[in-house]
């Protein structure tokens, strides 16, 4: 198999070998992310990192977490080598040891429930009523799958 890259969907947490039709270029890669504008982050001296480059904004399900960078990183990411020539290519590095970089996150609310300690004297709320609303986020490893799809 030839011209592989690794996508991670961070709303699934899979991580999976994709075989591109052409070469391992920006313009296939762009459209595997479904953008037009893609960024382009170092992995390590022989891969890069693409993402979205416009991917965090309002309604934001799910992001990764990619370890040394400052920021998250929304929707679907790709890993493909590149040792600093001119062309990108497969990736060196196993899906296994690359997903262990990664943090796929996503927001979870959780509700707060009313209980006896807090019902009131005259017993205007009812224990189990609906307090608050608590929001924490969700971290989880990637799950490599192997093989390409």
């Amino acid at each position: 198999m030839e011209n592989l890259v690794y996508l991670l969907d961070p709303e699934t947490t899979l991580f999976r070998a994709v075989e591109l039709a052409g070469a391992v270029s920006i313009k296939p890669i762009s459209d595997l992310l479904g953008c037009e504008v893609t960024q382009m982050v170092r992995f390590d001296e022989s891969h890069w990192v693409f993402a979205d480059e416009e991917g965090l904004r309002p309604g934001t399900t799910a992001f990764t977490i990619f370890d040394g960078y400052p920021q998250p990183l929304d929707g679907k990411i790709v890993l493909a080598g590149n040792d600093g020539s001119e062309s990108y290519h497969s990736p060196l590095i196993d899906i296994g040891d690359a997903a262990a970089h990664f943090q796929c996150c996503r927001p979870v609310i959780d509700p707060v429930f009313v209980t006896d300690d807090n019902v009131q004297s005259k017993g205007l709320i009812p224990a189990g009523a609906l307090e608050n609303l608590k929001v924490r986020i969700e971290r989880r490893r990637p799950m490599p799958v192997h093989g390409s799809a």
